[in-house]
């Protein structure tokens, strides 16, 4: 009576990785193998305990693995849905975006920027969409920190800026004139909450900002 031929280390780990090249092998696939090798294998000749001890601690670590991106695919799903729940609850609230995007409505509003350095001399300079700056706004020697400035909406010409997206620069010297870092604030009221992209955006009185934007939030600022 002729042996049965038995699934040998060789014959295992090619079929792995040919199947690997196709799709995934999940942890089912592994132990239908294992079992395969088991009903398969020579009696008169075994498979080695050590090599088939090392094939279940494989399989183990992959059952892991699996529980655990199952896991972080949970805790994604939670923080989404709390990250939705905080943007909600920011209705009606004023926030502080880090961005130089912002959008005019035509209403007097507040620009700001933060410094890491005390300022000697401070401008916002408020650019239209092809960059060309239409406003011009000076600040008094400023300390370290945030800061910011009403602007009435007009252009440096005195006129009234029509309503539309706008960006804001800030120029930062100190006494020897040498620039400083600078990064510009947008002050504005949460009018909705947009959750149809990857995060959630939040509509503002002053453009659109996603929520790691955010700053600051407060009934008033």
């Amino acid at each position: 009576m002729s042996a049965i031929s038995g699934i040998n280390t060789s014959d295992t780990s090619s079929l792995f990785t040919s199947d690997t090249k196709e799709s995934a092998m999940g942890k089912d696939d592994f132990l239908l193998l294992l079992v395969a090798q088991l009903q398969n294998q020579d009696p008169m000749n075994p498979s080695d305990p050590t090599e088939f001890t090392a094939q279940l601690a494989q399989f183990s670590q992959l059952e892991q693995l699996t529980n655990m991106t199952k896991s972080l695919e949970g805790l994604n799903r939670m923080s989404d849905e709390m990250q939705r729940m905080s943007a909600l609850g920011l209705m009606g609230q004023e926030v502080i975006a880090q961005s130089e995007a912002f959008r005019f409505n035509g209403e007097p509003m507040e620009l700001g920027y933060r410094l890491e350095l005390p300022a000697d001399d401070v401008k916002l300079y408020v650019q239209n969409q092809t960059g060309a700056t239409v406003a011009t706004i000076s600040a008094a020697p400023t300390a370290a920190g945030q800061h910011f400035i009403s602007w009435d909406g007009n252009s440096d010409y005195g006129m009234p800026l029509a309503p539309g997206n706008y960006s804001l620069l800030v120029q930062a010297l100190d006494p020897d004139e040498k620039p400083l870092l600078a990064e510009s604030l947008i002050k504005g009221r949460v009018e909705a909450v947009d959750m149809t992209g990857g995060g959630s955006q939040l509509e503002t009185t002053a453009g659109t900002f996603s929520m790691s934007k955010v700053e600051r939030v407060g009934a008033s600022l």
